[in-house]
């Protein structure tokens, strides 16, 4: 099974492709020319300015504004938000926690802060309590981002070993967006080792007529195929995996038989 890793949610918007993230917040919009800058506005501001210093790897310089954000308004919740990802990106978890908890006390229903306090708790092998963050996260009014959150909780039921809740996990997440390929890809690797390739294939046809090949998807081509006696579409499949991947796990694993 691949290292797979955890998403972030929204209002963070990190995309978690090969360990590559970017970072962006989004301020209050353009102001008339008569507004006056409030504490609040100049927050935000900081707030953008320590998370860009942050997405360039100047953690001096992204504390210095992140903390003068904070200074200005306590009470933007995404202010703790961002911190928390900070604290998290210099491995100062106690105050990531901190950071996280005073957000949900200022809002219980904040989803993305829902979704990315369950993949710090996660990280931290603390399961059950991250299940409890994602659940909550998903049933917050207006939050957009329930596929990834369910996705989420399947990558950390995964990690916990529970296969069945994760599988579970993974089909929900694909009723809020069918064509999601790591739920595609991930329910279907859970059913074949479960022995059922028969329910795996639906997944792995809707995943290959809607994204590229990867060694995954091939991989879990031939072990189907091969199940379900279609002999050449299996050969077929490693054939592509070899010379698409060489260098892959699971193209090793085919040319040694090992499937």
């Amino acid at each position: 099974m691949q290292n797979k890793r955890l998403l972030p949610g929204g209002a963070l918007l990190v995309i978690l492709a090969g360990c590559v993230s970017e970072t962006s917040y989004v301020g209050s919009g353009p102001q008339p020319r008569d507004a006056v800058f409030t504490s609040s506005d100049a927050a935000v501001t900081r707030m953008n300015l320590g998370l860009e210093y942050l997405r360039r790897g100047d953690m001096e310089q992204a504390k210095f504004n992140l903390d003068k954000a904070l200074s200005q308004d306590r009470r933007n919740p995404d202010i703790h938000l961002a911190r928390a990802w900070f604290y998290q990106s210099v491995s100062e978890f106690g105050n990531a926690e901190n950071s996280y908890r005073e957000l949900l006390k200022l809002s219980p229903n904040h989803g993305d802060g829902l979704n990315n306090y369950g993949v710090f708790l996660c990280a931290r092998e603390r399961f059950d309590e991250a299940d409890v963050m994602f659940r909550k996260a998903v049933v917050v009014p207006g939050y957009v981002q329930v596929a990834d959150t369910y996705e989420n909780a399947a990558l950390c039921a995964e990690k916990a070993g529970q296969q069945e809740k994760a599988l579970g996990y993974y089909q929900r997440a694909l009723e809020y967006n069918p064509a999601k390929p790591r739920s595609l890809l991930g329910a279907a690797e859970i059913l074949v080792m479960q022995g059922d390739s028969m329910a795996a294939r639906p997944y792995i046809n809707r995943y290959q007529a809607g994204h590229q090949a990867s060694p995954q998807s091939l991989w879990l081509t031939v072990r189907t195929a091969e199940d379900l006696g279609m002999i050449a579409q299996a050969q077929q499949a490693g054939t592509d995996l070899v010379r698409l991947f060489p260098g892959s796990e699971q193209a090793k694993r085919f040319l040694a038989n090992d499937y």
